[in-house]
Parts: C-alpha cells; sequence; structure tokens
C-alpha cells in the first residue's frame, strides 16, 4: 500500500467510512483501504465494509473499430502476456466482437481480466459524425494537450 504522511492524517483525523460515508462509532475498528490495481490508499473504512467491497476483477480496453480491423492478430499474440485464459467472442473467424484476457498472480489465481472491446459498438453513429456535431469551445481538454 501507498501510505504517505498526508494519507496517515486522513486515517487517524477520520471520522467516517469513505465507502459508506457513515460515522465511525467509538471503539469500532476500521482500516486503511487502498486500490489494489494502484497500491494506492483511498480512505478510512469500517472493517465490515472493507472486507465486502468489491471493485470489478476486469479492466476494460477499448479500440475503436477493433472488429473491423485485424483483431484476430491481437488474439493471436496476446498469449505473450503470461499465464491466463483467453476468451473470445467471434462473429467470423477473423473478426471479434470481443476478446479477454486473463492475468493471473503467481500462485496461479485470477488477479484480473483485461476484456477488449469495440468502441464502435457502442456509438449511435460514426466518430466523424459524432465530432462534427461538436462546438469549437467542446474541445477544451484537447486544446489543453495539442
Amino acid at each position: 500500500m501507498i501510505f504517505k504522511k498526508e494519507d496517515k492524517v486522513n486515517f487517524e483525523t477520520s471520522t467516517n467510512c469513505w465507502i459508506c460515508r457513515k460515522d465511525f462509532e467509538e471503539g469500532e475498528a476500521r482500516v486503511r483501504d487502498h486500490c489494489h490495481f494502484t497500491g494506492n490508499y483511498r480512505g478510512a473504512a469500517h472493517q465490515k465494509r472493507n472486507a465486502l467491497f468489491r471493485k470489478p476483477k476486469f479492466v476494460p480496453v477499448f479500440f475503436h473499430n477493433l472488429s473491423g480491423y485485424d483483431a484476430h492478430l491481437f488474439v493471436k499474440n496476446i498469449n505473450s502476456m503470461g499465464e491466463g485464459t483467453i476468451d473470445c467472442i467471434p462473429n467470423t473467424e477473423e473478426k471479434y466482437i470481443s476478446f479477454s484476457k486473463s492475468i493471473q498472480d503467481e500462485e496461479g489465481k485470477l488477479k484480473y481480466k483485461l476484456r477488449f472491446l469495440d468502441s464502435f459498438k457502442f456509438m449511435a453513429s460514426s466518430l466523424d459524425k459524432l465530432v462534427n456535431s461538436l462546438k469549437p469551445e467542446q474541445f477544451e481538454n484537447v486544446k489543453k494537450t495539442f
């Protein structure tokens, strides 16, 4: 767990659980909750709430128009990412709707799953049409970067 000085102060002064937002009772056990992907401290939590708190075990990875390109080449080479199974939802032999790669820890236990999805399937129109419908002031984040 990445636990900085300011995190320690936050933990010691917390009066409520960051998960359920309810106050800590007198003498109630509380724990330091952290993200299991990044290791970053998230906040003080009730011990029971923390034990029940679950994040999805999959990480979505979006490609625009994945099924329209050579996704089968990704699937063939994704096995080099270490041990773990590959699950595919094929449309045809060379086109896939979605595919996933399980990432395992040293003991062979599922750590998380990378789920590759086609963002084009979630859009009402083409990317070009959607971008052209935006006003120049809606590109604020793009202007900051470029």
